[in-house]
């Protein structure tokens, strides 16, 4: 090859390699809300909006989304429901993190997914039996058992860490108050940056008359979930469908995108562990299916797949 094309190619890299260190550069000092992955450091994905009914409408929302179950549950030395778990989530991909909340017998909401202490700190008996000054002094555990140096965080805590960083998914566990939950979002000036879950519409639309702004996940599995929320008369910018945790009809994802909801694929159980025994196109089909995001307890893995 002719030294002179050498060199206009190797002028046309260099001019290419600038542009995109301005496009980054631009990502970071003029964020473009309907632009909602940015980048933070050099390793660091982080998934952030200042607008979350746009984050989360179908026109505007990003492909192929990827939910953190407990944010951590089995990955080694990383315990779920923990601040120091999400980070090292962050540090590998871009994520929606969920959680569980809990209530202690003073009224702290902190995480944790079981209604006791045994299985994933080193304490034991019933959360709410104990108060939150002596569940702060327990380590947590990872899924294999083993003792970490972390603590179960406030959901407070986590709230403040999360901004400019994630969406966070909260699961309110039975027995904690809705009321404290949406007064802790409020304090931390965190609606734009998370979504709550619901179990049913019943809760749906008690929750939606306490706190209009807050993005729900509400469960709509078949086609009459659906015309059950599309009649309970709660507008579609602030529901996201959690669509279950089994095969979901292609037929589903169409209608809901019609009806300006995005949804969630859970993966969790049977889904994950075929995904993990026979290869993570298993579960990243309901992507191309019509999901925008998938709730793993591999998100890793899914991540890197999808990627690669």
């Amino acid at each position: 090859m002719p030294l002179s094309i050498l060199s206009k190619l190797a002028l046309c890299f260099a001019f290419c390699m600038l542009m995109a260190c301005d496009f980054n550069s631009e990502q970071q000092t003029n964020f473009n809300p309907s632009e909602s992955v940015f980048v933070k450091w050099d390793t660091n994905y982080y998934y952030h909006t200042e607008n979350i009914y746009q984050f989360f409408s179908p026109d505007q929302a990003l492909e192929n989304m990827i939910s953190a179950h407990r944010g951590s549950r089995y990955y080694d030395g990383w315990p779920e429901n923990c601040l120091e778990s999400f980070e090292f989530i962050l540090e590998n991909l871009p994520a929606v993190l969920e959680m569980d909340l809990r209530l202690s017998s003073d009224s702290v909401v902190f995480l944790l997914h079981d209604e006791t202490l045994d299985r994933t700190t080193t304490g034991s008996g019933y959360a709410n039996q104990k108060s939150y000054e002596k569940i702060s002094r327990l380590q947590l555990l990872d899924h294999r058992g083993d003792t970490t140096d972390f603590n179960p965080p406030l959901l407070s805590e986590v709230l403040e860490w999360s901004e400019g960083k994630a969406i966070l998914k909260l699961d309110i566990k039975r027995n904690v108050p809705f009321e404290l939950v949406i007064d802790e979002i409020r304090t931390a000036d965190a609606v734009q940056r998370v979504m709550v879950i619901v179990y049913s519409l019943n809760a749906a639309r008690v929750f939606h008359r306490l706190a209009p702004d807050i993005v729900m996940s509400i469960p709509i599995r078949n086609h009459e979930e659906l015309e059950a929320v599309r009649d309970s008369g709660i507008p579609p910018e602030v529901i996201v469908a959690f669509t279950g945790t089994r095969d979901t009809d292609q037929k589903l994802f169409e209608e809901l995108n019609n009806m300006g909801i995005i949804a969630i694929q859970g993966t969790l159980g049977n889904l994950d562990r075929k995904a993990k025994s026979k290869g993570f196109d298993a579960i990243a089909k309901y992507f191309r299916n019509g999901a925008h995001m998938i709730a793993t307890d591999y998100p890793i893995e899914l991540y890197s797949f999808i990627n690669n």
